[in-house]
C-alpha cells in the first residue's frame, strides 16, 4: 500500500463500517483524493447499497452514475455515488458473467439510479432484477429504438445495417 493511500485510508472513517458490516467479503482501498472503492458480487449488491446509503455513518445519497464495461470475458458495471453533506465519493464495482448477465437492481434504494440501470441494458443487455419495467425490453430500452436487434456497445455485437437513418445502424455516415 503507498503513503498516499494508507494516508488517505487513516481519513476514510467510511472504511470501518464497510469492514464491520462485510469484513473480507468485499474489496476496499481509498484512492489519494479520498474516493472510497468496494468490489463486491451481485449476491452482495443489494446489502451494499443499503449500508452505503441508510448508515448514518456513510448516507451515500446521490446515485452519480452508473457505467458497463464489456472486456470480452465478463461485464463491469460501476456505480459511482456521492455522500452530499460530506462532500465523498464511492466507486462500487460489481463483476457478473456475460453469459447470464443480471444484477439485482438498485432504484427500490437510489430511485434516480432507474435511467442508468435502462442505459445498461439497453447498451449492453444487462438485466436489474426488480427494475420496475425488468418484464418489458420495450420499456426498458432508454437510447435506441424499439426494433433494435441486440446491444451495440457488447465486444460480440454484430450490426444489421439499414437504409433507414431512424432505424437500425448505417453502413456510412
Amino acid at each position: 500500500m503507498s503513503t498516499e493511500t494508507g494516508a488517505a485510508e487513516a481519513e476514510a472513517p467510511e472504511l470501518e463500517v464497510l469492514r464491520r458490516r462485510f469484513g473480507e467479503a468485499v474489496f476496499l482501498s481509498v484512492s489519494a483524493n479520498g474516493d472510497i472503492h468496494l468490489e463486491v458480487t451481485a449476491e452482495q449488491l443489494t446489502d451494499a447499497a443499503l449500508l452505503l446509503h441508510d448508515d448514518p455513518e456513510l448516507r451515500f445519497d446521490y446515485p452519480a452514475d452508473l457505467t458497463a464495461w464489456d472486456s470480452g470475458e465478463e461485464f463491469v458495471l460501476w456505480y459511482r455515488l456521492h455522500a452530499m453533506e460530506r462532500n465523498r465519493t464511492a466507486i462500487m464495482k460489481v463483476k457478473l458473467s456475460r453469459e447470464d448477465p443480471q444484477v439485482p437492481s438498485v432504484t427500490s434504494v437510489w430511485p434516480g439510479m432507474n435511467w442508468h440501470e435502462r442505459e445498461c441494458f439497453d447498451l449492453y443487455g444487462i438485466r436489474f432484477v426488480g427494475h420496475p419495467d425488468q418484464h418489458d425490453d420495450m420499456l426498458m430500452r432508454i437510447l435506441l429504438p424499439e426494433d433494435w436487434q441486440g446491444h451495440p456497445f457488447r465486444r460480440d455485437y454484430e450490426p444489421v445495417f439499414s437504409d433507414d437513418p431512424l432505424h437500425g445502424p448505417q453502413a456510412r455516415n
